[in-house]
């Protein structure tokens, strides 16, 4: 049994992995105080955890039961449960990798994607006349890859490619000028 103390305006739950696509990780089933400690503001809830040291745990502001919508559902943080009863924070994508190792490539897929400003569906964007992208082929965009479905003289649609298009390709699921991402598209380019 391990003794951890929060905020008395914290709740503690075990983490579950609600979204595997999304990587949503949130509260799952609710750790009771057993006591409250203090006055005011330094007034803790203290909690007797029978689970391991290791541990992932969810911490909300009270109140806060559902597991929301959003990547975090509100202010849902992550936490590694410590033999000492500290809690660490921990990131949502590490703790959703831990929860569902399996699904940490797609994860990492999807997330590249989104931060070159791309989804999976086609995404309309204005170019320079003369752009230069052809319809049908893959191109590095904004630090990752992108495929160009459709173009017309002044605009693009793009799209982020399935994890299945990355592997069939044979590029690595990581950034665009990362050593390996490099190597292959030179082997891609040497090859065609």
């Amino acid at each position: 049994m391990i003794t951890a103390r929060l905020p008395h305006d914290t709740w503690l739950w075990t983490a579950v992995l609600a979204s595997r696509e999304r990587g949503h990780v949130c509260n799952g089933r609710p750790i009771r105080a057993v006591r409250h400690e203090g006055t005011g503001l330094a007034r803790v809830g203290v909690y007797d955890v029978d689970m391991p040291a290791g541990t992932l745990l969810v911490a909300t502001p009270a109140g806060m039961s559902a597991q929301g919508d959003g990547p975090w559902g509100g202010r849902h943080a992550a936490y590694r449960l410590e033999a000492d009863g500290s809690l660490t924070p921990v990131a949502k994508d590490d703790a959703a990798d831990e929860l569902d190792p399996e699904g940490a490539l797609a994860r990492l897929h999807r997330r590249l994607v989104l931060a070159a400003g791309l989804d999976f569906g086609p995404t309309r964007i204005r170019m320079p006349e003369g752009h230069g992208y052809e319809a049908g082929t893959g191109t590095e965009w904004r630090g990752y890859w992108a495929i160009v479905e459709k173009t017309t003289p002044k605009q693009i649609w793009l799209r982020g490619p399935s994890l299945a298009e990355m592997q069939e390709a044979g590029l690595p699921i990581s950034p665009s000028d990362s050593p390996e991402a490099i190597a292959a598209a030179d082997a891609i380019r040497s090859a065609a």
